[in-house]
């Protein structure tokens, strides 16, 4: 099993890509070439608040974390909404309008049943009780019961729905979750939250690097936030991680990068409860929503750094337009988007 520790995402990039070129194994698979690590490997984070991708090579998206970190925290899977920052998500769809393996729904409308997923919902009538489970909130009444819980679990995976199809046979699908669960626990050592993340498999360019550890991170700062934590550590646990025959080139040029900086923000933030949260969170998929459609034309305003910057990304895809963020961070990575 590999095992290593990283300040933040720029040196986990660099650090995993020497790994995987020294010690990656050739695989086909469906069809493509891939390099894999031969066993498990589990990824240490000391600073999640250093989740933002700066080293230039990556040309990372920076729209596309904070637009699914939206998309995952509402609860939808549709395609409408988030092919805008990723076109290339209609891939991974079986029907061409909803992503089924999404996590939004299995995270706040967990239901366990055989009907797949569609949020914002559509009006399935066949007969079976859609009894759903806020996993979100789950977790808060985990910690407000016990502190110290390890219970507080969230199970993306859902068997009725992702192992046998209809007919009892092996489910053919384009989108299989990839993470199966987000443990959250307070550490023993402070009064910090720390995560942990296991995931099936893992592509290290499309997954790990240009969503998945920010959006966990994302969602462990402001889960913090919540239950009156500090941010603790991250640790991100992979099956299988991958790169494909297309992203060598790339895999071998962050190998070599030397000169970089684990760069991190901590944000102040205003709200203090799952309600506020969603609160906030739904005046915002509104406004998006308005934004894109041409039918607004103006930043949203939060009283809250965390919200307020999270819009303005946003914001600054729609409108190509300069803003003010209080994270410095974001002012240089939306910078060449302008350019």
């Amino acid at each position: 099993m590999y095992t290593a520790e990283f300040n933040g995402v720029n040196s986990f990039l660099v650090g995993m890509s020497k790994t995987l070129l020294k010690d990656g194994i050739e695989r086909h698979t469906r069809g493509y070439k891939c390099w894999e690590l031969p066993e498990p490997v589990m990824i240490k984070i000391k600073n999640p608040l250093s989740r933002w991708v700066t080293i230039p090579d990556r040309k990372w998206n920076v729209f596309l974390p904070y637009a699914e970190s939206l998309w995952l925290a509402t609860g939808r899977n549709d395609l409408n909404f988030i092919k805008y920052y990723l076109s290339k998500m209609e891939n991974f769809s079986d029907d061409g309008e909803f992503l089924r393996g999404g996590y939004g729904p299995r995270l706040r409308f967990y239901n366990g049943n055989t009907v797949d997923y569609k949020k914002p919902s559509i009006k399935v009538d066949n007969g079976i009780e859609h009894q759903e489970l806020d996993q979100f909130r789950y977790i808060i009444k985990s910690f407000e019961k016990d502190l110290y819980t390890r219970k507080a679990i969230i199970t993306i995976g859902d068997p009725p729905k992702d192992c046998f199809d209809l007919n009892n046979e092996i489910k053919q699908t384009k989108d299989l979750p990839c993470t199966r669960t987000l443990q959250f626990m307070k550490s023993s050592q402070g009064n910090k939250l720390n995560l942990t993340v296991y995931m099936r498999s893992n592509d290290f360019i499309w997954g790990a690097s240009a969503v998945n550890m920010f959006n966990y991170m994302f969602m462990q700062e402001y889960f913090a936030q919540i239950l009156r934590l500090e941010v603790g550590e991250y640790f991100h646990i992979a099956n299988n991680l991958h790169y494909y025959d297309e992203h060598k080139h790339l895999v071998e040029k962050l190998s070599q990068v030397e000169m970089f900086e684990d760069e991190y923000f901590c944000y102040k933030k205003n709200f203090s409860s799952l309600n506020e949260f969603d609160d906030n969170v739904d005046k915002m998929l509104k406004w998006e929503s308005d934004l894109r459609s041409g039918k607004i034309n103006k930043i949203i305003e939060f009283n809250d750094d965390f919200f307020n910057d999270w819009a303005k990304v946003l914001f600054v895809k729609t409108n190509r337009s300069k803003v003010y963020f209080v994270n410095p961070i974001l002012s240089k990575l939306t910078e060449n988007y302008l350019k």
